[in-house]
């Protein structure tokens, strides 16, 4: 079974997405809320991954495309070729330490858990997953001044 867990900042009344929405397959359907954390901020990361990877590359030919110099171009041409310049990766995220933050974060109530609505309290409560559940991580932003 596939689940979608939603990602969502509460800022006031407004309600902004925060991560992409992830695809869930957990190979069992019962989870503990700190299982769902896991696999949650795991595909986070890889989605986040190549989104930026993708961006990164787009930007990158856009720039050298456009300023890759005239001494550049003749270089390359005595060499017997003209091409862009390859991007470099950017750097690889932590999923671990990502993992552990999240679970602190979620200790500290810097986000909650809903599934089906219900607000979950800790990280070994136990959650049935069957359709149509939903999930949503939930990011909290006090409002200024209190």
């Amino acid at each position: 079974m596939e689940f979608v867990v939603h990602s969502y900042c509460l800022k006031g009344a407004r309600q902004e997405p925060l991560l992409p929405s992830v695809s869930l397959t957990p190979s069992s359907s019962t989870l503990t809320v700190a299982e769902l954390i896991r696999l949650t901020v795991a595909q986070q990361i890889a989605a986040l991954s190549v989104q930026h990877w993708l961006q990164h590359l787009s930007a990158r030919e856009v720039l050298d495309r456009q300023y890759l110099s005239e001494r550049d171009v003749l270089q390359q041409a005595r060499q017997g070729a003209v091409a862009m310049p390859q991007a470099s990766a950017p750097p690889e995220l932590d999923v671990g330490f990502e993992v552990e933050r999240a679970l602190k974060g979620f200790e500290t109530r810097a986000f909650r858990v809903l599934h089906n609505g219900v607000m979950l309290q800790s990280l070994d409560e136990s959650i049935e997953l069957s359709p149509p559940s939903t999930l949503a991580f939930i990011r909290l932003v006090p409002l200024i001044g209190g």
